[in-house]
């Protein structure tokens, strides 16, 4: 998927004025419609794509909920539903029509909410003497980890560090700690880290991923293209506002000026 994935990152970088907003005008975008090729949402369905897909990454934004969010929501997930009903994702195989359409929905969000939180993380951090840019975006996705954790049930009763959890009990498993715990790692941001120890950057075990390596892959050609166009953030890394969000951890804006294509 490299090259349609690059061709989509240049065309969005091409189309942005002298001065954009890199989140919403680029990254969020630029995720979405990789997503959408891997559900195999043709070109000409984008647009409507996009539109039942928003309010459904609002409500997972971390800005108040109300009456008018929720039902755009459920909106939203009744054309999803629809949509992907009648399309050729996943079908085949055991998954029944509900799974199915749920396997949509967590790529949907979890494609594109996380690698928007990475991408704008990645560029805050680019340096254009790094050549390590695998080695950027894999630190980025340990210091600055987009997901911070997830909750987790507990299958079977356990005691660790003293603590007793007995099954059913809900858990915070929260990934950005275990990324600095300062037994296993340096605090400090290192592009030539080995990569042993794994991060929990993209989760562990039955839980990783699903998406780590096509992330892996958007990341790397968004910073070589930025990087190639001598991209720059226009504000103040101490002036740039945060997603508040349990969960999803990113620049909730970011200035930038896109630059122009060498050659």
């Amino acid at each position: 998927m490299a090259d349609p994935i690059r061709e989509r990152a240049r065309t969005l970088l091409d189309g942005l004025p002298a001065e954009a907003e890199f989140v919403s005008e680029f990254a969020a975008p630029f995720a979405l419609g990789v997503v959408g090729d891997v559900l195999g949402v043709p070109e000409a369905d984008f647009p409507l794509f996009r539109e039942f897909v928003a309010p459904v990454l609002e409500l997972t934004s971390g800005e108040e909920v109300n009456e008018r969010a929720l039902g755009s929501y459920f909106a939203g997930m009744n054309e999803f539903c629809a949509y992907f009903a009648r399309s050729d994702a996943f079908r085949g195989g055991q998954l029944s029509e509900q799974e199915r359409l749920s396997l949509c929905l967590a790529i949907v969000v979890a494609g594109t909410d996380s690698t928007t939180n990475m991408l704008a993380s990645t560029f805050l951090r680019l340096d254009a003497k790094e050549l390590r840019l695998g080695g950027v975006v894999e630190e980025v996705v340990r210091l600055d980890t987009p997901f911070i954790g997830f909750f987790r049930t507990a299958t079977c009763p356990v005691t660790t560090r003293g603590v007793r959890i007995e099954e059913g009990e809900h858990l915070f498993l929260d990934y950005a700690a275990g990324n600095r715990d300062p037994k296993v790692f340096s605090e400090d941001f290192d592009p030539g880290r080995p990569s042993v120890p794994g991060h929990l950057g993209f989760g562990h075990g039955p839980h990783y991923c699903l998406g780590a390596q096509l992330a892996r892959l958007e990341g790397r050609i968004v910073a070589e293209e930025l990087l190639d166009r001598s991209s720059e953030v226009a504000e103040q890394p101490g002036d740039v506002r945060y997603r508040r969000h349990l969960i999803s951890h990113g620049p909730a804006e970011l200035r930038f000026r896109p630059g122009k294509r060498r050659g």
